[in-house]
Parts: C-alpha cells; sequence; structure tokens
C-alpha cells in the first residue's frame, strides 16, 4: 500500500509527543482553556468516577466557561495529548496518589484538591478568576451593544 507523497510528509512532520502548540496539550490549552487535570492511582477509583459523574452532569456549565477535563491513570491521559509521566512530573505526582488540579487560562494551578470537586465550587472558583471576570464583562457589553 502506498501513501500519498502528502499524508506522508504530514505524518513525518507530526510531533512524537504533546507539545506547547499542540492545543490538545495541557500546556498548548493555554489561553484557550481551563483544565481540570485529575491524577489518580486507577481508572477504575472511585473517586474519579465521582469526578466524571460530576462533570458530566455539568458539561454545559463547563464548556460555558472553556473547562477541558484531563484524567490520568495507569500511563494513560484521557483528554489531552500528553503523556502520563511528563504530567507527573510537571505537577509533583511522584506516587499513585489522586489529586486534582484546576488550572486557569493563564496556566497557573487556581486550586488543588484531594478528592473529587463538586460542580457549584469548580465554577465559583473559575467564575471568581479575573480571565473569566473579563469575558463575563466583554460578553455583557457584547450583548449590550446588539440590544440597541
Amino acid at each position: 500500500m502506498r501513501l500519498p507523497l502528502l499524508t506522508l510528509s504530514l505524518l513525518l512532520a507530526a510531533p512524537a509527543g504533546a507539545t506547547a502548540t499542540d492545543l490538545r496539550s495541557v500546556a498548548g490549552m493555554q489561553f484557550h482553556n481551563r483544565v481540570l487535570l485529575v491524577f489518580a492511582p486507577s481508572l477504575k477509583d472511585p473517586r474519579l468516577a465521582t469526578q466524571s459523574a460530576v462533570m458530566a452532569k455539568a458539561a454545559l456549565e463547563a464548556s460555558n466557561r472553556d473547562l477541558v477535563f484531563v484524567q490520568v491513570a495507569e500511563g494513560r491521559v484521557l483528554g489531552a495529548h500528553d503523556k502520563a509521566d511528563s504530567l507527573q512530573r510537571r505537577y509533583h505526582i511522584t506516587a499513585p496518589i489522586y489529586r486534582a488540579f484546576l488550572i486557569g487560562k493563564d496556566g497557573k494551578v487556581a486550586s488543588e484538591a484531594n478528592g473529587p470537586v463538586d460542580a457549584t465550587t469548580l465554577m465559583r472558583k473559575i467564575d471568581a478568576m479575573p480571565m473569566r471576570q473579563e469575558e463575563l464583562r466583554r460578553a455583557h457589553a457584547g450583548q449590550r451593544k446588539t440590544d440597541r
């Protein structure tokens, strides 16, 4: 089977791992998305299941706040293109523990938790962030302009 030259060149040009320019990596999401990054000992961890259920129920609210849910467990990353060991090093996870990080659009950790974070707490923390406040001000200003 022969691959077309364009397809082959795109495959060769693709990065081997996630980079800061990969919008699907945690670093690449900076300025585009907020991230709820959760580390768990296992994909079957009940705390991870609880957090997944919270995120599923709050999907519309999360989407309105540009929130992406990224899970790291058992050497796998769900929700981003990063490698698990890279994220573990970056966030100083040295043992298989449960840890949740809310990362703002500025790339900084806004809060940390040792267990699942309920939707109300999560959305309140996001709504208190300076970038979110600015987004709300711009949206409100935009609505007034169209109402005139």
